[in-house]
């Protein structure tokens, strides 16, 4: 049977510090994007004053390793979240840190969500470092939030939650799910919701320069959800794209919620497994898998001819379409993870050996530092309402080459 503890909170050490040791921006991030983490840390924060927020977080107990008291013999769990929050990438000042221990000497606690209540300094946007420690076994992972109290609009004052009240940790939804949202602003007697239903384009190859284009704002339309004391009614999802909620219409502020294909950000269809083969195709090789007659067939073969055998096509297979599912985890914005430039980067060359995050910007290398070989991009962040997780790639045609080269990699 399944345990969840809503709050459990055993200790609590709270540390305010005046420095920290390097900036956030020097310590290499790439472990956000890897899939061998022993567990996944799941945050989300809420408003609950101008000058405070509450951050929720996730913390799987199933995970963690049991081992045994040394003097009873009586088993135990133990885990420890750590906070320190920064102004910004580049500041080496810690603000504020507390760190939590959880112990679970029953063995029946399977997850449970840790509440960690923050005053603001002032009002303005903060990153927060979270790590989660399994303390018998000394294996860690870590997470970085942005906090925003600057707009009351901004997408800190929305939680999303399901209909029976359980806190959700993501902005996605299926089809046949009902959530309503807890709002800061408890005088608000509705929100409104702008719905958007757009096609993107694919991202280009990294040498490739995109044609500027700019979104329309206009929604393609908008309803009402009646809200009471802080809770909108319960509400569902029923149309694929992206919807956005406000408190007031005349902003671009808000809370944006992603409606995309049955299953995601699993790959479940043929056609979903043909589109990202777009990336190390040509486009006369794409376009007649995709007027294939028997489609599933066509994709079959193209890995099968470019494996040699049925065994390394598995392999190979796998190996692809696990990171597309990664790419939909880590990078989903307005679309799908496995569609933007870090998607694109992330399924052809794999996880980044190396990620450095700073104030709008990433950087990622492939291979050694100071080695001529070796391939560093830089994604700028995207300023838009909808998402904190937009990023572009800066294009350059000195990667084409390189690019060609680990593309023909899957060709062999």
């Amino acid at each position: 049977m399944k345990v969840r503890i809503r709050y459990i909170l055993i200790l609590l050490l709270l540390i305010t510090a005046c420095h920290g040791l390097n900036k956030l921006s020097l310590y290499n991030l790439s472990n956000q994007y890897s899939n061998t983490n022993f567990t996944v840390l799941d945050v989300v924060a809420f408003n609950n004053g101008s000058q405070a927020t509450r951050v929720y977080v996730s913390v799987q107990m199933a995970d963690m390793v049991t081992s045994s008291a040394e003097n009873s013999g009586k088993s135990f769990r133990k885990a420890g979240i750590k906070y320190a929050l920064f102004e910004s990438y580049e500041s080496k000042q810690i603000i504020d840190s507390t760190t939590i221990i959880i112990t679970d000497s029953t063995l029946y606690i399977f997850d449970t969500i840790i509440t960690i209540d923050i005053q603001y300094p002032e009002e303005r946007k903060y990153i927060l470092k979270l790590e989660l420690t399994d303390l018998n076994r000394v294996d860690a992972v870590s997470n970085y939030l942005f906090l925003d109290n600057l707009s009351p609009l901004s997408r800190d004052n929305y939680l999303l939650r399901d209909a029976d009240g359980d806190l959700l940790f993501r902005n996605m939804t299926a089809e046949d799910e009902s959530f309503f949202m807890q709002i800061s602003d408890t005088f608000a007697h509705q929100v409104f919701v702008r719905y958007y239903d757009r096609e993107f384009p694919l991202a280009l190859p990294p040498f490739l320069e995109e044609t500027e284009t700019f979104f329309d704002y206009s929604a393609d339309s908008v309803f009402t959800i009646a809200a009471n004391k802080g809770e909108t009614g319960v509400m569902q999802l029923q149309e694929e794209g992206f919807y956005h909620i406000q408190t007031d219409s005349n902003q671009r502020g808000g809370y944006t919620l992603f409606r995309f294909h049955k299953g995601f950000p699993e790959i479940i269809t043929t056609e979903q497994m043909l589109q990202p083969l777009r990336y190390i195709t040509t486009k006369s090789e794409f376009d007649e898998m995709r007027n294939a007659d028997d489609v599933k067939l066509a994709v079959d073969n193209f890995w099968l001819d470019n494996a040699g055998n049925a065994s390394r096509a598995r392999a190979m297979i796998h190996k692809y379409y696990s990171r597309v599912v990664d790419a939909n985890n880590y990078f989903t914005s307005y679309h799908e993870g496995w569609k933007t430039d870090r998607g694109l980067i992330y399924i052809v060359y794999g996880p980044p050996k190396i990620v450095y995050r700073g104030k709008d910007i990433e950087e990622w290398l492939y291979g050694e530092k100071g080695n001529n070989n070796s391939i560093r991009l830089q994604f700028v962040k995207v300023g838009n309402p909808f998402s904190e997780n937009d990023y572009s790639l800066v294009k350059s045609p000195s990667y084409k080459e390189k690019w060609y080269n680990i593309v023909n990699t899957w060709r062999r």
